[in-house]
């Protein structure tokens, strides 16, 4: 494999003008030199190239559709900065919800400083002892990376024990995940009814949205964002919105981020998702309006929202 070899931005900006990109005035030229230099050719072109590639194209390299531009790539990376906030901002009102109210059905149930006991979670599940045994070890690494943290070392030091309402605000939302999908199916169904859904749905909406709120605290693209491992599972959305199927499974709402938009309609209070679903529109008419090279349609498809989202 042939080594990569470091280019300047003169040199980026060729490749990108020889690949189809319209670099022509000296504004479009300033432009490049300035989001190369902020953004940098690898997080901007390698990110968020893929919707502009001529996918009809033959040859060496790879080339444009004709039109394109870097302010179009750069809107598009801006959308997905966007995206990824609001994503992040709505899925964190969730953890907090579901939070609390799992740390006021256990410590109703258990008292609130037995999370640690291993009688307390349903040790009749598969591989109960390793699963148990591992979130038990996780939440005591997760104490002990913030024993600084003022919160903590006050109980540590004068009680002797974090209650669990104090310990949410450490504990990753994956580790809360863990958690609730070990409790008894009798406190799990208490948390559920919170949110009108059964435990195993809510179990699977923890896992999908943990996974989704991951990729946004880490950076990573969002509206592209496909699950390698975790699917939603079906709900009455897919139904209603007639989403296609190919071999009995939705092609759309399982593996993507509209995956996340279903879970949170079913989990956020009408008014939350209310004002998740106008920032969103938002975000897609601005973007609309920056890019001439891609539709609407091209942009939800990259997204994984069938055209009639809104409906949703």
């Amino acid at each position: 494999m042939q080594n990569k070899v470091f280019t300047t931005y003169d040199q980026q900006i060729e490749i990108l003008k020889n690949r189809g990109v319209q670099i022509v005035s000296d504004s479009d030229l300033s432009f490049a030199y300035e989001v190369l230099q902020k953004v940098g050719y690898y997080g901007l072109i390698n990110g968020y190239k893929e919707p502009f590639l001529d996918k009809q194209y033959i040859g060496a390299d790879e080339h444009y559709k004709p039109g394109t531009t870097l302010q179009e790539i750069h809107a598009l990376y801006e959308f997905d900065r966007n995206l990824r906030d609001t994503f992040m901002s709505f899925i964190l009102k969730f953890e907090t919800h579901v939070k609390s109210t799992i740390s006021y059905v256990f410590s109703e149930a258990y008292g609130y400083d037995n999370y640690l006991l291993y009688k307390n979670f349903d040790t009749t599940a598969a591989k109960a002892n390793e699963y148990i045994s591992e979130l038990i070890s996780e939440i005591n690494r997760q104490i002990a990376s913030r024993t600084k943290d003022p919160c903590i070392s006050h109980y540590l030091n004068n009680y002797g024990y974090i209650p669990l309402w104090v310990l949410n605000n450490i504990l990753t939302f994956g580790t809360v995940s863990k958690f609730y999908s070990l409790m008894k199916l009798q406190e799990k169904t208490k948390v559920s009814r919170i949110f009108k859904i059964q435990p195993h749905d809510l179990e699977n909406f923890l896992k999908y949205l943990s996974s989704v709120r991951n990729f946004c605290a880490h950076g990573n693209r969002v509206f592209c964002y496909r699950s390698n491992a975790k699917t939603l599972n079906d709900t009455v959305y897919h139904s209603n919105l007639q989403i296609p199927k190919r071999k009995d499974n939705y092609v759309l709402g399982k593996k993507d981020l509209f995956a996340a938009m279903i879970a949170l309609r079913i989990v956020l209070s009408n008014n939350d998702y209310s004002r998740l679903k106008r920032k969103l529109k938002k975000c897609i008419t601005i973007l609309s309006k920056q890019i001439n090279t891609l539709s609407a349609s091209d942009i939800l498809s990259e997204m994984g929202f069938p055209t009639n989202w809104t409906n949703l």
